[in-house]
This record gives structure tokens, sequence and C-alpha cells, in this order.
């Protein structure tokens, strides 16, 4: 039995000279998505570096790696990707040496893609019987979002968002008027947006739930599956052809949500965190008719298109809550894996606008019950250092609480806007009209305004991310000209500065971990054994060629090799013969501050198996109000401890006589921390002095520290 259509009111919200002129209105959406492009075009250029790390980096290197190989490699070794729609269609950009403009053209591209959402969304809102000044509305609010900022990173997002809208539009056409030729349009839509992010893989599954629901609605189950036989069958294909492959070979790099553990509490908690975020996201003031409109177009359709519309956004709304509770970290906010639904959600809104505003109490009553949750939920709690990582909202949160003084007064601040806005949208709701007209408007004015502060605060970040990384060129690697160069990441590296340099070098096309450090990401990492002569082995086998040491935890210097350049954290060497450690100082920082605990190792010269002399270290504690002791433990068991007054510095002379390898271990207490790093007191770069009587002298010799610098104050 099928859902009886009743005859469609004018739509709200559309002057009746423009439709009974009618005025074409694809002049303005062309604009609207042009006006977008040329933006976000500039705020991508804005943006100095990537920061969303290592998911900026890694599609970068697809893209690379496609353009250079025609093969989806990082570093070198297989990626097993899944997801490489970005990459492919960004490989053109890379094709340009300058990684600065291949950079800034995949943000282009990104910002076209991303802008071009409007076209589905205006396309669905007028299939669902909508006027076109409210579609026009919506188009402009699907680009006004937050969210919108990914439009100039480099990341899946950009493109995806197009294709789920677009993938969504295509199912209602198909379900509320079964032809092929929708239904083949939401077949290849759906794939093209799993290719492009692998969460919505679960698309069909949707589809296949929208079915149902029409199906039973409609009271025709059976009818309804029949009709969609075709898209059903055509999705089942890749469905069977997965679980004959191996599920885990086809994630490949996914593979481990197949043994996700599923935590109710902590589904709960993300479920909720992600919800407020997507309450600001939204505009906030279009939440209430969005969820009366979605609830009266599955209870009450119009249309079939509405209930198929209604049945598509529930469902998939559903699945990107759950998706993100369950893969993503539960204690933060998870908006760039739903944020896709918004849209959407404000179709719903118009929606319940277009049936003249009915059940005006719940409305209000649904309103003030959201402003008592952000009243006594504030942004400030969720907005705290790296978790606002995966929220553009909490971007923007985290800068109106720094323009306004403090979280407690951004927090009142963003709540005070909600509810003025939701207040004046419900003092206008008894004029339909009028209503509609305001409620779209205070959304575009919210979601505006979070956009530009999420924007701010982007900006700001990746300009501080450059100057931390960088001197006045990021490619400064490339452009010594050294060939193909290995880094060399140390323990306590930083993981961000890393992935920094291979972002912009592409001259870095391996790395190489110490004994000690940890991968960076899943990709190709080789491990480096340190032989007894200083040489660095990977697989038995002597690394060559230049390196890239990281330095920001560890001082070294290499025999073999010669300084090239620097960065922060970073030294350069060409090779000059074969490069072998000479010294290797853990726990000290590349500004020189010690950690708690680390050691100092020395080996032989190159031609020679033993080590004779004196090393000399200078330790000092002229900026700290408070002295330490640095205690040693030296070869054959011998302890020094070496106290450092606040304010004095001190010299130790350490006797060095062995064969192979010579270590010296240190610890100390925590005086301070510099940035966030816990430190004890301040050291030189240790000094290795040969003397070839020291061995012989060695049983007579003890640590020294000259009595000239006990009595040396500053």
């Amino acid at each position: 039995m099928a859902v009886a259509v009743r005859p469609n009111r004018r739509p709200l919200g559309v002057p009746v000279h423009v439709e009974r002129a009618g005025i074409a209105t694809w002049p303005f959406l062309a604009a609207l998505v042009s006006l977008s492009v040329a933006v976000r075009a500039v705020v991508g250029w804005l943006r100095e570096t990537p920061i969303y790390l290592g998911d900026e980096y890694l599609y970068a290197a697809l893209g690379r790696s496609i353009s250079e190989t025609g093969h989806p490699f990082v570093r070198g070794g297989a990626s097993h990707f899944p997801a490489l729609l970005q990459p492919i269609l960004t490989a053109p950009a890379w094709l340009v040496d300058d990684v600065g403009t291949g950079y800034h053209l995949v943000q282009l591209s990104g910002a076209i893609a991303m802008s071009l959402a409007a076209i589905p969304v205006y396309w669905l809102a007028r299939r669902l019987g909508l006027g076109a000044g409210v579609s026009l509305g919506l188009a402009a609010l699907a680009l006004a979002l937050p969210d919108l900022i990914y439009a100039s990173w480099m990341i899946a997002e950009p493109f995806a968002y197009p294709l789920v809208l677009a993938a969504t539009a295509t199912a209602v056409a198909a379900l509320a008027r079964p032809s092929p030729r929708a239904q083949l349009a939401f077949v290849a839509l759906a794939g093209l947006a799993a290719f492009g992010r692998i969460q919505f893989v679960l698309l069909p599954a949707c589809f296949l739930g929208a079915v149902v629901v029409v199906g039973l609605r409609e009271r025709r189950v059976r009818s309804a599956l029949r009709e969609q036989l075709l898209p059903l069958t055509l999705l089942a294909v890749p469905v069977a052809a997965a679980l004959a492959v191996g599920p885990s070979r086809v994630l490949a790099f996914y593979k481990g949500v197949l043994h996700a553990d599923i935590d109710p509490a902590a589904l709960a908690q993300s479920t909720g965190t992600n919800l407020l975020v997507l309450l600001f996201a939204s505009g906030f003031v279009l939440v209430p008719g969005a969820i009366l409109g979605l609830a009266l177009a599955i209870a009450r359709p119009r249309t079939r298109a509405e209930l198929a519309f209604a049945a598509v956004t529930t469902l998939l709304s559903l699945t990107l809550l759950v998706e993100a509770g369950i893969f993503g970290a539960s204690e933060l906010a998870q908006e760039r894996y739903v944020f896709y639904v918004l849209p959407l959600f404000a179709i719903g809104f118009a929606i319940y606008a277009s049936r003249g505003w009915p059940y005006r109490l719940y409305h209000t009553l649904l309103a003030a019950g959201l402003v008592t949750v952000v009243s006594i939920v504030p942004l400030a709690g969720y907005a705290a250092a790296n978790e606002k990582m995966h929220s553009p909202v909490l971007y923007g949160a985290f800068r109106i609480e720094q323009w306004a003084g403090s979280p407690g007064n951004g927090s009142l601040l963003i709540a005070l806007a909600a509810t003025a806005a939701a207040a004046v949208l419900v003092l206008c709701s008894s004029k339909p009209h009028v209503a509609t007209k305001v409620g779209l408007g205070l959304a575009l004015l919210l979601c505006a305004g979070f956009s530009a502060a999420a924007v701010v605060f982007d900006e700001e970040n990746t300009s501080s991310a450059r100057r931390a990384f960088f001197g006045e060129d990021p490619s400064w690697v490339d452009n010594a000209k050294l060939g193909d160069v290995t880094l060399l990441r140390n323990v306590e590296g930083q993981r961000a500065a890393a992935f920094q340099q291979l972002f912009w070098n592409r001259s870095v096309t391996r790395l190489a971990l110490m004994p000690g450090a940890t991968i960076i990401d899943p990709f190709r990492a080789d491990p480096v054994r340190v032989a007894d002569d200083g040489s660095l082995l990977v697989s038995g086998r002597p690394l060559t060629g230049a390196l890239l040491v990281d330095e920001h935890a560890v001082t070294t210097r290499l025999s073999g090799a010669r300084k090239v350049a620097s960065a922060p954290g970073f030294w350069l060497y060409a090779p000059v013969g074969r490069p072998r450690l000479s010294l290797l100082f853990s726990g000290r920082f590349h500004d020189g501050w010690l950690a708690d605990a680390g050691a100092v190792t020395l080996w032989p010269r190159p031609g020679s198996n033993r080590l004779e002399g004196t090393l000399v270290l200078g330790l000092d504690a002229l900026t700290q109000s408070a002295g330490a002791t640095v205690h040693f433990s030296l070869p054959g068991g011998r302890l020094l401890d070496v106290r450092v007054p606040a304010r004095s510095d001190r010299v130790v002379r350490f006797p060095v006589c062995g064969g192979g390898a010579w270590t010296a271990q240190f610890r100390s207490r925590i005086t301070g921390y510099a940035g966030t790093r816990p430190v004890s007191v301040h050291a030189g770069v240790p000094r290795f002095v040969p003397s070839s009587g020291a061995c012989a002298a060695a049983p007579k010799q003890e640590p020294t520290v000259p009595p000239s610098a006990l009595d040396r104050t500053v």
C-alpha cells in the first residue's frame, strides 16, 4: 500500500514573482560555488604548512608516488591503503618539482571539490519540493559549515564530502522513483565515496535499511526489495568478493577495525560528545526543526521522496555516530567523521518549515532543551590541548576563548549567542515565512562565525609550526642537492617534526630507526643496529648516503660525514666515506637541556679499536633558581656525583680508556620545564680529547671537576 501523497503547498521562502517569472537559479548556484572556491583557495594559500599529521603526509606521499611511479607507495614500500581517490585525483599536482607549488595546487583542487557539495544539496532540496530560495540557502549553509576548513587540508574530506551528499541524493531518487539510471548513479557514487573514505563502505547498508523502512512504511517490503534488485545485486558483488578474499586483506591498512572492542560506555560518551559539537557545527538553531522535520517525514510523509530522505539521513547519521564511537578515541570529539550529515539535517529543518511550522510547542521545548544542554556543558571542557584535533568547531571555540580572555568567558559567550539565536527563532515561529528565512540566516551567521574563528586558529597554528620546524626554507634538504636522503630517527624524536621534514623534502626517501626509536606510522621504517665500530647497519649492511639526523633529544657526532646544514632539531650530513657514530649523547635535547637520565657513548676513530683520552663535559644551571646533582655511572663501576649550584657552571673531565665503545650513564632530578619537557640542568656538547698516554695513567686517573670551576658563580 503506497503512502498517500498530499498536494504540495507552495514552498516557503521563495518570492512569488521569482517562481512565476521562471528566473533561472543556476547562475546563483554557480556564483555561490565560485565564491566558495575563491575564499577557500585564499584560505589555503595562507596556510603555511600541514599540521594534521600523519594524514596530510600520507595523502601527499601517496599522490607523489602515483605521479612518479604509478604505484601507491609510501617511502618506497607498499602502502596497502584502500582509499586512494584523493591521491589519484591530486597526483598531477605533484608533477611540479617545487613542493610549495604542489601543495597549493592540491589545496586548490580541494577547494573546488568541496565547494561542489552545494550542487547535490540544492538538487536534493528541490527534488523534495522545497523552494528555489530555500534550496539556495541550504546550499550556502553547506559551504559555510566550520568543517569546510578541510578544503585546504591534504586529506580525503574535500572529495568525500560532495560524493557522500551526491550519493545520498541519488539514493533518495532511486527510492522515490526506482529507475536504472538513478540506481546505477547511486551505486557509482557510493563506490566513489568509499574509495575516497573507507568509512563509507557502509553506505550500501544504509541504502538497504532505507529500502526496508520505506517498504515497511508502505506495507510492501517485498515489492520495495524487488524494485531495488539491480543496485542491491551490484552492491552485493563486492561484498561477496571481500568475504571470499578475506575482509582483512580488502581493508588492508584498516584491517584493525575487524578486531575493535565495543565498549558501550565509551560509545555512549563518544556519541554525546559528537552530538554536542555537531549541534554547534550545524548552526544550532536549525536542530529542533530538523528533528521534527525528519520525524514528520517518517511518521506522516507527504511524498515517498520525503520518507526515503528521512530514512537515509537517519540511518547514515546513526552509522557515522557508531563508527566514530567504536573506531575513534572516545574521549575526543570526532566531528571530522560525522559532519557529512549536517547539510541533510538542514534540509530536514526546511521540510519542517515547508509544512507551516506545526507543533510549535514541541519546537520551543526542543529549543529550550538544547539551550539547557549548552548552558550546563560548556565547550571549553572539550577544546583543551589535543582534544580538539578532530573538530573544527572546537578549533573555533578555542580561538573564541582566547579572544574572550579565558575558557569560561569563551564558553559563556558561545552559549549566550546560541541562546539568543534560538530565542529569536522561537519568537519568529508564529510567522512561518519570516521564521524560515530568519532560521537559515541565523544558522549561516553562527556557522560563519565558527568558521572564521576556526580558520584564524588554523592559520596561527600553521604559522607557528612553520617557524618552529624550519628556518626560511622548509625544503632545505632538497635544496642541498645530496640525492636520496635517509631520515635517521633517534630516541624521543618528535613525530610531527619528522613528518614535516618528510613532507617538505621529497629527497628524504627513507626512514631508519635508531635503537629505542619508535615508528611514526605503519609504513616502511628500517631498524638500525650500531656496530662496534660505530657503523650504522640496516639488515646487516652499512647505512650509506646522506643522513638527516634527528637531534631533538639526542646529540650525535659522525665520522665519515660532514655537516651540510641544519634546522631546529635536525642536522644534515653528506657522506665522506662511510658514516659512523663517534659520539651519541642520549638525554641531551637539541637546545642543550638534560633530561632526568641518559648516557654518553664514544666510539673509536675509523681504523682503531681503542679509545684513549679525556671526555670534557660542561654543565650549568646559569638560568635556574635551583641547582641539581648529576650522578654519573662510569665503566668499571666507578661513580661520580657532580653538584651544579644555581647560577653556576661546572666542567667535568672523564678519563677514557678501553677497547670498543665507551659509555657513561647519568641521572638527575627534574628542576623545571623547557616548554613541555621536564629538564634537570644544561649541558654543552661533550668533547673528546685524544691522548696517547691516557691508558697508561688510567689506574691513577679519576674523573675531575677543576677547582677553578667550583668557585665560579654568575
